[in-house]
């Protein structure tokens, strides 16, 4: 939520340097213009996914690696932002929960085992949950192989 509310300001900041010095929406606005322009700069469900998709690799390099802990702040992580999401996007809230029930939901007991096997397992449900939910939500297109590799310099250092 840090993150979230981090990112609502910079995005405030922007639109609000846009303004001149004596004509500031922040202060000078009523509360329902604050609220309009505060919506429109909320992040979309494709910057959401950006990070998302970051995550996803992490987490599958994370557990192949058995670096458990930092697997599990990876699907943590990966859970707020659908969080954010359903908040941001509430369009996409219905599929989101339905995901985090079902495909996520696989991911939490295989994580605590520490089980290699296990985790593959539990990490292709939730692939197909993720690509079963990008269908549900018109974007089919959007399909996700198992990650080559992993971005975050904590798994590529050898």
């Amino acid at each position: 939520m840090r993150r979230f509310s981090v990112l609502l300001g910079v995005c405030a900041l922007l639109v609000g340097a846009a303004a001149s010095a004596n004509d500031d929406w922040r202060k000078s606005a009523p509360m329902d213009k604050k609220v309009d322009n505060l919506v429109q700069v909320m992040p979309g469900a494709a910057n959401l996914m950006i990070e998302m998709g970051f995550r996803y690799q992490n987490l599958y390099w994370a557990a192949k690696q058995g670096k458990w802990e930092f697997a599990q702040y990876q699907a943590e992580e990966m859970e707020a932002l659908l969080k954010t999401l359903m908040i941001t996007r509430p369009k996409r809230a219905k599929t989101a929960e339905v995901f985090l029930k079902t495909g996520f939901a696989a991911l939490e007991p295989v994580l605590k085992a520490r089980d290699l096997p296990r985790f593959e397992a539990g990490f292709e449900k939730m692939r197909q949950a993720c690509m079963t939910c990008h269908q549900q939500n018109e974007h089919a297109f959007v399909t996700l192989p198992l990650p080559k590799r992993a971005y975050s310099p904590v798994l590529n250092m050898d």
